[in-house]
């Protein structure tokens, strides 16, 4: 795939809805352990579709010190937009990933994260150059019910080895007092190689909503980009549906 899953996943779940698990350890024991699993219509990363708009099985394990430390590890499946020119045995087919890192409170308001992510496309021959590694660092300022956001991507030699990319994001959500939540961001996508990567710089952009039903969090999502040949690397506008149980 000319490539995208908070990427990584790092949307749903961004955006990064996939990549962070608002867990609080209890200060009675040094560990907090969670998990979640999450039924998707698509996958969608950075406005780019992981599963050429099929449905995704996503699943999450986090282990979180009182400290702050943490690290978990994330998997879902893929299909990639490999194309002729990859052979079907080379082709990936699920997308792993471990991080590790640090969560805090910098004041009663604002929060700060800083992980490190390595990014595995399994089943993708390594001539392929897929996996990459990450570096994401969030600030969070909560006020009432709603939460302001801002998240910078760093990746050294990003997807395919097409060298340094950063991504830039600025989000809000609100949660409103019948639990239902509401949100968006808009964020920009550099890229050192952009030839190589198929993809031009780019504008990424989603409003979501979500709504609890039962032991369940339904929610949906609008995404876009901005790119010129959106169609071709399943950038294109869309709409999708999430089921997901935290544990």
């Amino acid at each position: 795939m000319n490539k995208p899953l908070n990427l990584l996943c790092k949307t749903a779940v961004t955006s990064t809805l996939l990549v962070a698990l608002p867990i609080q350890a209890d200060e009675k024991k040094p560990f907090e352990f969670s998990g979640t699993a999450m039924l998707m219509s698509d996958f969608v990363d950075r406005g780019l579709s992981y599963t050429n708009e099929d449905p995704a099985i996503f699943v999450a394990f986090d282990i979180e010190h009182k400290s702050g430390f943490d690290f978990g590890a994330e998997a879902l499946n893929a299909n990639l937009l490999e194309g002729p020119t990859v052979a079907p045995a080379d082709r990936a087919n699920l997308l792993f990933y471990l991080y590790a890192g640090y969560r805090g409170d910098l004041s009663d308001n604002l929060n700060l994260s800083i992980q490190g992510y390595r990014y595995r496309l399994v089943g993708a021959a390594s001539s392929l150059n897929y996996d990459y590694t990450e570096f994401t660092t969030t600030f969070t300022y909560s006020i009432q019910d709603t939460d302001l956001g801002f998240v910078y991507d760093y990746s050294p030699d990003f997807f395919l080895k097409t060298g340094q990319a950063h991504n830039f994001e600025f989000s809000v959500s609100h949660s409103l007092s019948n639990d239902l939540s509401f949100g968006g961001y808009v964020g920009k996508q550099y890229i050192s190689d952009n030839e190589a990567m198929g993809l031009d710089d780019n504008f990424h952009y989603s409003v979501w909503a979500s709504y609890p039903i039962g032991d369940f969090d339904a929610g949906i999502y609008y995404t876009n980009t901005d790119l010129d040949n959106a169609d071709a690397v399943n950038g294109d506008s869309r709409v999708y549906f999430t089921l997901s149980k935290s544990f």
